[in-house]
Protein backbone atom coordinates (compact mmCIF):
# COMPACT_ATOMS: atom_id res chain seq x y z
CA UNK A 1 0.00 0.00 0.00
CA UNK A 2 1.25 3.60 -0.35
CA UNK A 3 0.03 6.32 1.98
CA UNK A 4 0.23 9.81 1.76
CA UNK A 5 -0.75 11.68 5.43
CA UNK A 6 -1.50 15.39 5.98
CA UNK A 7 -0.71 16.50 8.94
CA UNK A 8 -2.05 19.95 11.37
CA UNK A 9 -0.92 20.27 14.70
CA UNK A 10 -2.63 23.29 17.05
CA UNK A 11 -0.92 23.35 19.94
CA UNK A 12 -2.30 25.41 22.80
CA UNK A 13 0.72 26.73 25.13
CA UNK A 14 -0.98 28.90 28.17
CA UNK A 15 2.26 31.50 28.21
CA UNK A 16 2.61 32.12 24.46
CA UNK A 17 0.82 34.26 22.84
CA UNK A 18 1.47 33.52 19.39
CA UNK A 19 -0.22 30.78 17.98
CA UNK A 20 2.39 29.11 15.14
CA UNK A 21 4.99 29.43 17.61
CA UNK A 22 5.41 25.84 18.32
CA UNK A 23 4.66 24.45 14.72
CA UNK A 24 7.85 25.37 13.89
CA UNK A 25 9.30 22.57 15.65
CA UNK A 26 6.68 20.20 14.51
CA UNK A 27 7.69 21.23 10.87
CA UNK A 28 11.63 20.54 11.53
CA UNK A 29 10.25 16.81 12.94
CA UNK A 30 9.24 16.39 9.80
CA UNK A 31 12.09 17.73 7.61
CA UNK A 32 14.71 15.65 9.68
CA UNK A 33 12.34 12.39 9.58
CA UNK A 34 14.03 11.55 6.09
CA UNK A 35 10.26 11.13 5.07
CA UNK A 36 9.52 13.07 1.22
CA UNK A 37 7.19 16.08 2.52
CA UNK A 38 5.68 19.19 1.53
CA UNK A 39 4.99 22.05 3.97
CA UNK A 40 2.26 24.14 3.30
CA UNK A 41 0.69 26.96 4.85
CA UNK A 42 -1.71 25.39 6.72
CA UNK A 43 -0.67 21.93 7.03
CA UNK A 44 2.03 20.02 5.92
CA UNK A 45 1.90 16.20 3.64
CA UNK A 46 4.09 13.31 4.25
CA UNK A 47 4.63 10.00 2.30
CA UNK A 48 5.61 6.79 4.09
CA UNK A 49 4.52 3.80 5.57
CA UNK A 50 1.44 3.81 7.69
CA UNK A 51 3.89 2.90 10.91
CA UNK A 52 6.11 5.87 9.48
CA UNK A 53 3.76 8.10 9.49
CA UNK A 54 1.80 7.48 12.77
CA UNK A 55 5.06 7.15 14.34
CA UNK A 56 6.06 10.69 13.30
CA UNK A 57 2.56 12.38 13.93
CA UNK A 58 3.22 10.48 17.69
CA UNK A 59 6.70 12.02 17.90
CA UNK A 60 5.14 15.45 17.12
CA UNK A 61 2.76 15.12 20.14
CA UNK A 62 5.59 14.44 21.90
CA UNK A 63 8.14 17.02 21.17
CA UNK A 64 5.04 19.99 21.82
CA UNK A 65 3.85 18.08 25.41
CA UNK A 66 7.35 18.24 26.23
CA UNK A 67 7.60 22.10 25.17
CA UNK A 68 4.81 22.82 27.79
CA UNK A 69 1.58 22.93 25.27
CA UNK A 70 -1.63 22.42 27.24
CA UNK A 71 -3.03 20.71 24.42
CA UNK A 72 -2.50 19.77 21.02
CA UNK A 73 -5.03 19.56 18.35
CA UNK A 74 -3.84 17.39 15.34
CA UNK A 75 -6.04 16.87 12.00
CA UNK A 76 -4.91 14.30 10.40
CA UNK A 77 -5.74 13.48 6.59
CA UNK A 78 -4.53 9.98 5.38
CA UNK A 79 -4.95 8.34 1.57
CA UNK A 80 -3.87 4.83 1.01
CA UNK A 81 -4.08 3.47 -1.79
CA UNK A 82 -3.29 0.36 -3.95
CA UNK A 83 -2.24 2.71 -6.75
CA UNK A 84 1.59 4.78 -6.22
CA UNK A 85 0.65 8.04 -5.22
CA UNK A 86 3.64 10.68 -4.43
CA UNK A 87 4.02 14.22 -3.47
CA UNK A 88 6.03 14.87 -6.77
CA UNK A 89 3.37 13.70 -9.34
CA UNK A 90 0.88 15.22 -7.73
CA UNK A 91 2.23 18.60 -8.00
CA UNK A 92 4.47 18.79 -10.70
CA UNK A 93 2.57 20.83 -12.47
CA UNK A 94 2.68 23.85 -9.45
CA UNK A 95 5.76 23.35 -8.45
CA UNK A 96 9.40 22.71 -9.66
CA UNK A 97 11.18 20.09 -7.17
CA UNK A 98 14.92 19.47 -7.38
CA UNK A 99 16.60 15.86 -8.72
CA UNK A 100 17.47 14.93 -5.38
CA UNK A 101 14.31 16.47 -3.51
Amino acid sequence: MNYLMSVQVLPYHPGDAQVYSHTTGAIELIENSGLTHFVGPQETTVEGSLDELFNLVKKINAHLANEGCEHVTTNIKLVQSKEENNIKDILKDYYEFEDDE
